[in-house]
């Protein structure tokens, strides 16, 4: 039998000696995790709404050809996109949605539960919220999707947004975080690594330490007392 297989079979001994340590550490952990998920910390819910940048008129942009003409819509319409992100995301549109909910959020907190990205490569803005109440995540978004159509048509004087999804349709009204499931795998991983270390450092510490050897004092030659008796 090799180093190796030795060291193997003595990590296996003393997980069958301390299972008992090992047991309780980890289902401490899980339960602890799962408790916390399930009565300590408040779920969150997600509401989604999606408006869809219209295109540039064509008979407004250009009169160079169709080709041209389509190649300016696409160009234009993209760089208003990325305008219109900005501005949903700006203290212009989401003060105003504080104020007309009646939140008391300031904007970097309102800023914190709302999240907006833009869907593939379409020109689809996807606004999502979180909210301790899910009617609040749904009534944000549909708010912010109001208030951006009114901003963006006072800046270019007409309607550049269409709502394609308002908040609450589809939308599971299970929470969103936590996740009690993953919280307690996690948990139960790190539980598991945690008494397996602290196992081994019983057995470490169980283990008689052996003393370094002494060295002894050289005696002397040992003279027969006979010999100067005479």
């Amino acid at each position: 039998m090799n180093v190796q297989q030795k060291s193997v079979n003595e990590f296996l001994r003393i997980l069958a000696r301390r299972w008992a340590v090992i047991t309780a550490i980890t289902l401490f952990f899980t339960a602890s995790a799962g408790l916390i998920s399930f009565f300590v910390l408040s779920p969150e819910y997600e509401a989604t709404a999606k408006v869809l940048v219209n295109e540039i008129n064509a008979e407004t942009a250009t009169d160079t050809g169709d080709a041209a003409t389509s190649f300016y819509q696409m160009e234009t319409s993209f760089k208003l996109f990325e305008t219109f992100m900005v501005i949903a995301q700006s203290p212009q549109v989401l003060d105003k949605v504080v104020d007309n909910l009646g939140l008391r959020d300031s904007y970097s907190q309102m800023s914190e539960k709302v999240a907006i990205d833009r869907v593939g490569e379409s020109l689809v803005i996807e606004i999502k919220a979180n909210a301790s109440n899910p009617n609040e995540a749904v009534n944000i978004v549909n708010e912010i999707s109001k208030v951006l159509n009114q901003e963006i048509s006072k800046i270019y004087g007409e309607n550049q947004l269409s709502v394609l999804k308002t908040g609450g349709e589809g939308d599971v009204v299970t929470p969103v975080n936590p996740k009690p499931m993953l919280n307690m795998i996690a948990a139960f991983l790190a539980g598991l690594v945690i008494s397996v270390v602290v196992a081994s450092l019983l057995e470490w510490f169980k283990k008689p330490q052996i003393q370094p050897a002494q060295p002894q004092a050289q005696k002397g030659p040992v003279f027969n007392s006979k010999l100067f008796s005479k």
